[in-house]
C-alpha cells in the first residue's frame, strides 16, 4: 500500500537526456544561464587564439597584441557578472571553468590542454585587475618549452612581473586530504541521522501511548542536520540512501527532512525558514501513528474502507500537533496539506485550502521520492532514476513544476547512490552529482564487467572526454536495483 505517487503512473516516462534538458537551468552552477555560459566560453576561446597567435606571429604584431587584449577583456567580462576570481581547470585532459566542464573545447584545444599540463599546470586562476602584461606573461610560459614543472612556471611568472594570476597543481596529497575530510564528515552525520531516528522513536512511542511529547529535542535533530548541510551538503544528502525496512517510519521522517532541507537550503530560504520547514518534515506524517498496521503494511490493495482510514492520517496528524500547541503552527499546515496536491486534486477535499503552502509542496515532493525508492512489504523499490521521472511526470499535476525541477536539478538524474552499469559492462555507484552536467555524475566503480569485484572501488568522473575522439570515455548505459547487483548497504560507498 502507497499513495505516495499521488495517482497512477503513465506508460512513457521521460528519458534521463530529456528530464537532463529541462532541468539544467535549475541548477545550482556557476554559469546558470546563456549569457553566463557564452562569456565563459569566450575566455577560453581567447586563451586559446592568444597562445596560437603567439606562435603564428612575432611579439610586435597586431594580431598578437589584439588577442591580448581579447583574453583582458574576456576575463573582465566575467568579472563584470559578479566573478573576483576565475579559475580554468584542467582534469584528466578535459576543461573546466570553475566546475563548469566544456567537452568540445577539451578536443579543439587539446594543444593548449597539453602545454598547461607539460608545465605542471593543472589550475589557473585569473583575478581581478588581469592586465595585458599578465596575459603575456602567460602566453609566453606556454611558448616556453625550458619550463616543465609547477615551480619553474611560478619562477617565470614572476620573473615577466605577472601579478593578477595564479597557477596551481592537483596532487596526490591534497587529494587524500580531501578524502580524510570527507571521512569525517561522513561518520559526522551518521552520528547525526543516527540520533535522529533514535528522537522519532522516542516520539512515536509517545504519541502512541498518549502523552505530549516535547518539541526541543526535534527542534535541535534540525539545527544538526542543517549544521552538517551548510558544511558538507553531499554527506548529509548521501544519509538519504539510507533505507531500513524493519524502521521505515523512523528512517523515512529523517531522510524526509534532509531531502526538505536540502531542497530549501538550494531556494534559498532563510535560515528561520529551514528550521520551520525541517520540524514540518520531520512531523507531517505523525498522523499514521493512529492507522493500524496491519492497513499500512498490507500486501495488495485497499479496500475502499481501508483507504479512507489512510487518507485520515492528514486530519489526524493536524490534530496532534493543533493539540501539542506548538509555537510554530508550520507542522499542523504541512501534516494536513501534503497530500492536496499541487492542483488541488488530493486529500482532504473538504478544508479551505486555496493553494498547498510552500513547505508543504516540498515536504510532498520530499516524501514522494524517499517512499519511492524504500522498499516496502507490498512491493519493491523503484530505481532513483525512474522515481524522479516519475516525479517529472506528474509536475503540474501532484507536484509543483518549478520545484519538481528544482528537485532533480539537485539530486541529478543519477542521484548519490544510484547503482548504474557503465557502458563497458562494469558496476558503478554514484557518489557525487555534477550540478553542471547532470547526465555524467562520478562514480565509483565497484566491479569489471565479469563481475569481479574490485578491493578498492576506482573512482571516475564521467564528464572527462577522450582528446582523440571527442566522447565521454565513459558513459551510463542503464541504472539497476541495489538489491540486483547484491549491495545491501548503498551508503558505505558514499
Amino acid at each position: 500500500m502507497t499513495d505516495a505517487t499521488n495517482g497512477p503512473m503513465e506508460d512513457r516516462l521521460e528519458t534521463a537526456e530529456e528530464i537532463a534538458a529541462q532541468t539544467s537551468d535549475s541548477a545550482k552552477v556557476p554559469f546558470s544561464t546563456p549569457g553566463k555560459l557564452a562569456r565563459a566560453k569566450e575566455l577560453v576561446r581567447a586563451l586559446a587564439v592568444a597562445h596560437t597567435n603567439s606562435q603564428l606571429y612575432p611579439v610586435t604584431h597586431p594580431l598578437l597584441a589584439q588577442s591580448m587584449e581579447d583574453l583582458v577583456n574576456a576575463v573582465g567580462s566575467l568579472g563584470e557578472l559578479g566573478f573576483e576570481t576565475v579559475a580554468v581547470n584542467l582534469y584528466k585532459g578535459t576543461l573546466f571553468v570553475e566546475n563548469q566542464v566544456f567537452p568540445e573545447e577539451s578536443v579543439t584545444y587539446s594543444k593548449l590542454v597539453d602545454e598547461f599540463l607539460g608545465r605542471g599546470i593543472s589550475a589557473v586562476t585569473f583575478l581581478d585587475a588581469f592586465s595585458v602584461q599578465d596575459a603575456t606573461g602567460l602566453v609566453n610560459l606556454l611558448a616556453d618549452t625550458k619550463v616543465s614543472d609547477i615551480e619553474a612556471a611560478r619562477i617565470y611568472l614572476e620573473q615577466q612581473g605577472v601579478s593578477h594570476l595564479t597557477v596551481a597543481e592537483t596532487t596526490t596529497f591534497d587529494e587524500t586530504d580531501k578524502e580524510a575530510q570527507r571521512k569525517e564528515n561522513k561518520a559526522k552525520a551518521r552520528e547525526v541521522y543516527d540520533a535522529g531516528v533514535s528522537v522519532m522513536h522516542d516520539v512515536e512511542t509517545q504519541v502512541k501511548l498518549g502523552k505530549v511529547f516535547e518539541a526541543e529535542p526535534l527542534q535541535n535533530v534540525v539545527n544538526s542536520v542543517l549544521e552538517s548541510l551548510f558544511h558538507d551538503p553531499a554527506a548529509v544528502l548521501g544519509l538519504t540512501a539510507i533505507k531500513s525496512h524493519d524502521d521505515y517510519t523512523l528512517n523515512h521522517a529523517i531522510n524526509v527532512c534532509i531531502l526538505s532541507l536540502s531542497l530549501g537550503a538550494s531556494l534559498g530560504l532563510d535560515s528561520d525558514s529551514l528550521r520551520s520547514l525541517g520540524l514540518s518534515a520531520l512531523l507531517y506524517d505523525l498522523g499514521k501513528v493512529r492507522i493500524p498496521d496491519d492497513i499500512l503494511n498490507k500486501q495488495g490493495p485497499l479496500t475502499s474502507d481501508e483507504w479512507q482510514v489512510v487518507k485520515s492520517h492528514v486530519t489526524e496528524g493536524a490534530d496532534l500537533l493543533k493539540r501539542i500547541q506548538l509555537v510554530d503552527k508550520m507542522p499542523m499546515v504541512v501534516a494536513y496539506e501534503h497530500h492536496i496536491r499541487h492542483d488541488m486534486q488530493g486529500y482532504p477535499d473538504d478544508g479551505p485550502v486555496q493553494e498547498q503552502h510552500l513547505f508543504s509542496k516540498i515536504v510532498a515532493l520530499s516524501d514522494a521520492y524517499d517512499a519511492m525508492t524504500t522498499r516496502r512489504p507490498f512491493r519493491r523499490e523503484i530505481r532513483p532514476d525512474k522515481a524522479l521521472a516519475v516525479l517529472m511526470q506528474g509536475r503540474g499535476k501532484a507536484y509543483d513544476p518549478s520545484l519538481t525541477k528544482a528537485l532533480v536539478a539537485m539530486l541529478g538524474i543519477y542521484p548519490m547512490g544510484a547503482v548504474v552499469r557503465l557502458d563497458d559492462g562494469s558496476l558503478a555507484i554514484v557518489f557525487r552529482v555534477n550540478n553542471d552536467d547532470l547526465l555524467h555524475p562520478r562514480v565509483k566503480v565497484l566491479a569489471d564487467k565479469d563481475g569481479r569485484w574490485f578491493s578498492e572501488p576506482d573512482v571516475l568522473d564521467l564528464r572527462i572526454v577522450d582528446p582523440e575522439t571527442g566522447q565521454h570515455t565513459r558513459m551510463i548505459s542503464e541504472c539497476i536495483p541495489a538489491a540486483d547487483a547484491g549491495i545491501d548497504d548503498v551508503w558505505q560507498y558514499l
